[in-house]
């Protein structure tokens, strides 16, 4: 432990002499670092180290220990915290931590006052818990130029000023593993313990956007979340393809990318999961997150970070393919497997809650089961036989399929295990490790299930997840972009955005297709003025590797119109894509945009215009900028619930460079070089949006740049003007 913490405080000591001469030169000579982390995260080794640092490069230190600041000593301190507890549970437990009721700030601001006026005899308070008493103490600071807080609550808002606030970043779980180490607490594995760390490391997060240095325990510095949260210096344009759509493997991309028509179009590229061994759905039914060699090598993605392209990736947090690793364990050991805990063994989760059946699976109680948001017309299980020959229900919410003694499907994972929550960690690392800077979450409104739930979207269980995936995915600089589905009118977009997360635009797609058909911008405006007024950070699209999405309109266009839409787009070829074997609900129709578009190049070229001045990073599939049409080939030879295979297909090397030659495909280009490349789209850019009944016009202004659009929806005319 000893060597890591030598590591860490050089690698730490490294950034502050990055910091620390700005710092002095505008503090005539002084310095307050603050080094802060929940318990266990090294504050006190490691301040020590970097106090021998500071002092050999001739700066004298006092390291001020903000332990010795509770208005309790320790022992009546935990005595209060489970009094305040008891007496008014979680809610009362956080007024509680870290709060002036706990802490006294103002003493310590007092420190940091005297410090800045230079006084020469500072009174600094000490707690013997031993003799379980506080006292004071006048040190000598007439020579001291750097003051070190080290404590956990080293960047409290309540605190005055700090310099360089430094972030030793731990998760609860490591925290709590490090206690029980040391024997910190004679009750350390307690829930009360357990929910004290996290509160406290809840506490710390919040506090994480002021700190100019994050590390984690590894030593691994993370990007402070001010400035990556949104992703907002990655606005460009993102490809968004499979590995093997342009030429058969990623390598064919990276020279794609790297073509004279293309270079300077794109700044980011989404891979699709077929990037990891997977063997169903595509790629969403992941087998591990290594890099499938057979259509991508770790080279290609270095030479994408040559380009300076970086990466969107997914992590599927619900499932894994029962041909994981983990779900393959189980299979061969039954009940003896150490992840027998790692998927969901149903008949134990529905307990209680249901009768068995003849089969060897509890059917739930129809008060449960019409609660249950389904994927299937059945229930959501597939029987295991283990090796003993018992037959074993699991939660499987989407694909299956048996052909015993192997198993194909996508298998639910149970959040409450740790071993998944080891799973969630390595794969983070692993993908932050490929050079992704994107990590949408695939059905992650899953994953939370509990008896008598919709289990799906559940509440407070889908937030509670992605606040613990986010503590892990900021530990690797990495932006969360949950993906959903829902209806506007649930404004579950909202709730993304309002818990600073990026959400997904899966309103434009339809609103485009709105303004082009019926000629008018009334909710295009509505929605743009939404996006910017409310500081929603979207990923926006025309099409993806599903459908067009028609459930989220729901709320935002009127009824009558969606169905109009439907019906627009079945004209043209395109398949409805029903809600779960539910054939009143519509979800989205299936379709290439172009197709959608009645395949006129002036409609579509206008919707690529009217995206690339939308709020939000653009996202352009594949076979969109290549004006791709309806594949109805692919879809007879994929068979029953083959349709996504209409816009899913892949081009070869020689119909790539003919379709670069093509108008349509060229003028995408040349709008998107001026997106990437215009600085009126950069961060803090001012937006304002003019419309009348079938005009609109969209002007970004940023940096001493504007960019105009006027468009008529009436003759599909646009024209961009660029001003300096």
């Amino acid at each position: 432990m000893e060597v890591r913490r030598k590591k860490n405080s050089q690698v730490l000591w490294g950034e502050i002499k990055k910091l620390l001469p700005d710092v002095l030169e505008k503090n005539q000579g002084r310095a307050i670092l603050s080094l802060y982390g929940g318990s266990g995260a090294g504050k006190t080794w490691i301040s020590k180290e970097l106090a021998e640092y500071l002092e050999a490069e001739g700066f004298h230190v006092f390291i001020l220990a903000g332990d010795h600041y509770p208005h309790r000593v320790p022992r009546q301190n935990d005595t209060e915290r489970r009094r305040v507890y008891e007496c008014d549970g979680r809610k009362g437990l956080e007024k509680y931590l870290g709060t002036d009721k706990e802490i006294d700030y103002d003493a310590v601001n007092q420190v940091i006052t005297s410090f800045r006026e230079k006084k020469s005899q500072i009174t600094i308070r000490y707690i013997d818990s031993e003799k379980e008493k506080i006292y004071e103490k006048n040190e000598d600071f007439s020579e001291i130029d750097i003051l070190l807080l080290e404590w956990t609550h080293g960047n409290n808002e309540r605190l005055k000023k700090i310099d360089i606030p430094i972030y030793l970043r731990s998760t609860p779980e490591e925290t709590l593993r490090y206690r029980m180490e040391r024997n910190r607490d004679a009750d350390i594995d307690s829930p009360f313990t357990a929910l004290v760390l996290k509160i406290e490391q809840e506490l710390l997060e919040r506090q994480a956007p002021r700190a100019k240095i994050i590390m984690n325990l590894s030593g691994k510095l993370s990007i402070p979340i001010k400035e990556n949260q949104a992703y907002q210096d990655k606005n460009g344009p993102m490809l968004n393809a499979y590995p093997d759509s342009l030429g058969g493997k990623l390598s064919d991309i990276v020279t794609f990318l790297n073509e004279k028509e293309v270079k300077g179009a794109f700044q980011s590229f989404y891979i699709l999961p077929s990037l990891y061994h997977s063997d169903l759905d595509r790629g969403f039914s992941v087998i591990d997150y290594d890099i499938d060699e057979a259509v991508a090598t770790q080279k290609d993605l270095e030479e994408l970070k040559a380009l300076d392209i970086d990466l969107k990736l997914d992590f599927i947090l619900n499932h894994a393919s029962a041909q994981s690793p983990q779900f393959q364990n189980l299979v061969k050991y039954g009940e003896q497997s150490e992840y027998k805990d790692f998927f969901i063994n149903w008949n134990e989760f529905w307990k209680g809650y249901g009768d068995m059946t003849e089969e060897g699976f509890i059917k739930p109680e129809d008060k449960y089961l019409q609660k249950m948001f389904l994927r299937k017309p059945e229930l959501p299980i597939l029987m295991v036989q283990f090796p003993d020959g018992k037959k074993v229900p699991y939660w499987n919410t989407f694909y299956q399929e048996e052909r015993y003694p192997q198993y194909y499907g996508q298998m639910d994972l149970n959040i409450k295990s740790p071993l998944v929550w080891k799973f969630y960690n390595e794969t983070l690392e692993k993908l932050a490790g490929y050079g992704a800077g994107i990590v949408r979450l695939d059905a992650f409104a899953y994953a939370p299930k509990e008896p008598g739930e919709k289990n799906f979207l559940n509440e407070p269980g889908t937030w509670d997840l992605l606040s613990r995936i986010k503590e892990l995915a900021d530990l690797y600089g990495l932006t969360l972009l949950p993906e959903i589905h829902a209806s506007y009118s649930e404004g579950i977009y909202k709730k993304l955005a309002e818990k600073g997360y990026m959400t997904y635009d899966f309103f434009l797609p339809g609103l485009i297709i709105d303004a082009l058909e019926n000629h008018r911008t009334k909710y295009l405006e509505m929605w743009a003025k939404e996006v910017y007024r409310e500081k929603i950070q979207t990923v926006n699209m025309l099409g993806c590797h599903d459908g067009i999405p028609l459930l989220d309109l729901k709320g935002l266009l009127p009824e009558e119109d969606i169905q109009k839409l439907i019906e627009i787009l079945i004209a043209r070829g395109g398949y409805v894509k029903n809600l779960h074997g539910q054939k009143n609900i519509y979800y989205q129709v299936n379709t290439t945009y172009f197709s959608a578009l009645g395949e006129n190049e002036s409609k579509f070229l206008l919707a690529r215009a009217i995206q690339l001045f939308m709020p939000g990073k653009p996202q352009i599939w594949y076979l969109d900028l290549f004006a791709g049409k309806n594949d109805y080939d692919a879809v007879k030879k994929a068979g029953a619930g083959g349709h996504k295979e209409i816009n899913r297909t892949n081009l070869k090397k020689q119909e790539i460079q003919e379709l670069l030659q093509k108008d349509v495909v060229k003028n995408q280009l040349m709008l998107l070089k001026f997106r990437n490349s215009c600085k009126a789209f950069g961060i803090g850019a001012a937006m304002e949006i003019k419309a009348e009944e079938n005009w609109l016009k969209i002007t970004w202004e940023n940096a001493g740049e504007k960019a105009i659009l006027s468009a008529n929806m009436e003759d599909y005319q646009f024209e961009i003007k660029y001003e300096k």
